[in-house]
């Protein structure tokens, strides 16, 4: 818990005022019950045994104010802990998501979608208990027990001793409980993550399981997974509900002693009636706070649980680094031997501005994996990467990326206007440079006709669209960001051979003072480039034009007659 608490001292920097507030509101909740305790003996004494009118009309005026004291208290407490806790979750939850945009891609292929987003978005919520809910109950909990203590003691010292006797008494069951809230709590947030990650799988999957009527097969995969998350989550329901109960039983026994006690003092005359139902509800009030304190005490154990596993996040360590050069515009892009895996193989190229090269292969050759590298999606194991004669490693990975555009395999669509899709990345949104990048890649006819044009909106994936009209949108925006090296990888897949041929024959002029690589299986695509080169297992084996590769490479004759 304490090392929870050093975790977030950082963030409760800044909050002088608003911890000033609570402490008002923590100090006037916690006097304000000892008052309740304490009214109670001239309640008794002085109104209903002495019959003091006097008293009669003063007291129950004081009592609207104590209860007007700890209703301000509360509120005042309630509403700047609940401010500074959102405060804290709100930046938490940036940070995190700071920190999983600029991990490896190697760390993220490896960890489930669904996974990330329960750190985002379940984890944090649980986090919130313990920055807006716990430290301000605990410690308006622990002050409150603290006064009313100091006020049996005050009333009766030999009574408060059976009375306090007691609680140490429940210190070890509740320590058990805790330990095995924790662990079922770690156990419940890894199963809610396998929940999200399986409804971002079907969800993503939808049209394949529709199309295989796999409907019903995949709901009983997730009945199974929400069935384990449901006897998980009734264990830690378990366990946590044994603490009132528990605590019932402590108060009771606690409460039976002073009445026994207490009872006999008032009957020797050693106590007056009021003094002895004073201390009796000092005691009964004293007990719940207790309560409060002993169902924090397990519940955080959520809290704690959801915050080692988000400052295991935050604490990942990128292998790939970020260099410190800065480039305006790319000459020439090197490989020298440069091997990653198993997959790359001493791949040596090179290409400088205003040259067209093209990859080529069966799958799996590695000519995705040659741009991965390119991009810093990962780093090589053996070689070098060199742009202008500066090793890749040594360049901003903002600054490398700004400078290259490419079209994956994947098309991405966000759920914003075409504009936006068309200019994502940029630094300034221009309708006329988003038309004239349409244009170019032959989607503006089709956007054209749209009611509300470049301004509509698309749909998550760009479900609004057909295939070829996606990749034609993603092909503008690599068109729009008019960057120095221009890849294309499967970037006309989607398209048939008429549109497909339109849009380079568009694209030639801005092909000119570019560096162009192209990765592509229609050759008929690529039959103008000024190199060549043919991958196969993880290794070039050709390079040349379209007619030396036809000629010479029996490799590349299969492939162009495939």
């Amino acid at each position: 818990m304490f090392e929870i608490f050093r975790y977030f001292l950082p963030y409760l920097k800044g909050y002088r005022l608003e911890f000033l507030f609570i402490f008002f509101g923590i100090t006037a909740t916690a006097i304000a019950t000892v008052a309740t305790a304490h009214i109670i003996k001239p309640i008794l004494d002085d109104i209903f045994i002495n019959r003091d009118v006097e008293k009669l009309h003063i007291i129950p005026i004081f009592l609207v104010f104590i209860y007007l004291v700890k209703s301000v208290g509360r509120y005042f407490q309630t509403y700047f802990t609940a401010k500074i806790g959102e405060s804290i979750v709100m930046r938490l939850r940036n940070e995190m998501l700071q920190k999983i945009l600029e991990l490896d891609m190697e760390y993220i292929n490896s960890v489930r979608n669904g996974e990330l987003i329960s750190r985002i978005n379940n984890d944090i919520l649980r986090v919130r208990y313990i920055v807006s809910d716990m430290f301000p109950e605990l410690s308006r909990e622990i002050v409150t027990i603290l006064g009313l203590v100091a006020y049996v003691i005050y009333q009766s010292p030999i009574l408060s001793f059976w009375t306090l006797v007691i609680l140490p008494a429940t210190f070890y069951p509740l320590s058990i409980l805790a330990k095995k809230m924790k662990a079922t709590s770690k156990r419940s947030q890894e199963k809610s993550a396998d929940i999200v990650s399986k409804l971002t799988e079907l969800f993503n999957n939808i049209e394949i399981i529709k199309s295989n009527s796999t409907e019903k097969v995949e709901l009983e995969k997730f009945q199974e997974e929400n069935r384990n998350f449901f006897h998980i989550s009734l264990r830690g329901v378990k366990i946590f509900g044994l603490v009132s109960p528990m605590m019932e039983v402590y108060s009771s026994l606690s409460i039976a002693l002073v009445i026994i006690f207490g009872g006999e003092a008032v009957i020797n005359g050693e106590m007056s009636v009021g003094s002895f139902f004073s201390f009796l509800t000092a005691v009964g009030l004293l007990f719940d706070p207790i309560k409060k304190v002993s169902a924090i005490f397990n519940k955080m154990q959520d809290g704690i649980s959801a915050t080692e596993r988000i400052i295991e996040l935050l604490n990942i360590e990128n292998r790939i680094q970020n260099g410190t050069e800065k480039i305006s515009d790319i000459q020439k892009i090197e490989f020298q031997q440069v091997s990653f895996l198993s997959i790359l193989n001493n791949i040596s190229f090179s290409i400088s501005k205003g040259e067209k090269i093209a990859f080529v292969g069966d799958s799996g050759g590695g000519k995705t994996t040659t741009i991965n590298l390119l991009m810093r999606f990962y780093d090589r194991d053996s070689g070098y990467i060199l742009l202008d004669g500066q090793k890749i490693e040594n360049i901003q990975i903002e600054s490398l990326r700004r400078n290259i555009a490419i079209v994956s395999q994947r098309v991405y669509i966000f759920n914003d206007t075409i504009l936006n899709n068309v200019a994502y990345g940029s630094d300034e949104v221009d309708s006329n440079r988003a038309v004239k990048a349409l244009k170019m890649v032959e989607a503006w006819e089709f956007v054209s006709k749209m009611e509300k044009g470049i301004y509509t909106q698309l749909q998550e994936f760009g479900a609004n669209l057909s295939g070829g009209e996606r990749q034609r949108i993603a092909l503008a925006r690599a068109i729009y960001q008019d960057s120095p090296v221009l890849i294309l990888d499967e970037a006309t897949s989607a398209l048939d051979n008429r549109v497909e041929k339109k849009i380079f024959e568009n694209l030639q002029n801005y092909f000119k003072n570019r560096i162009v690589i192209i990765i592509a299986h229609r050759l008929s695509t690529i039959e103008d480039s000024d190199r060549i080169y043919l991958f196969s297992n993880g290794k070039i084996v050709g390079v040349g034009t379209h007619q030396e590769l036809l000629e010479h490479s029996p490799e590349y004759r299969r492939l162009h007659n495939r």
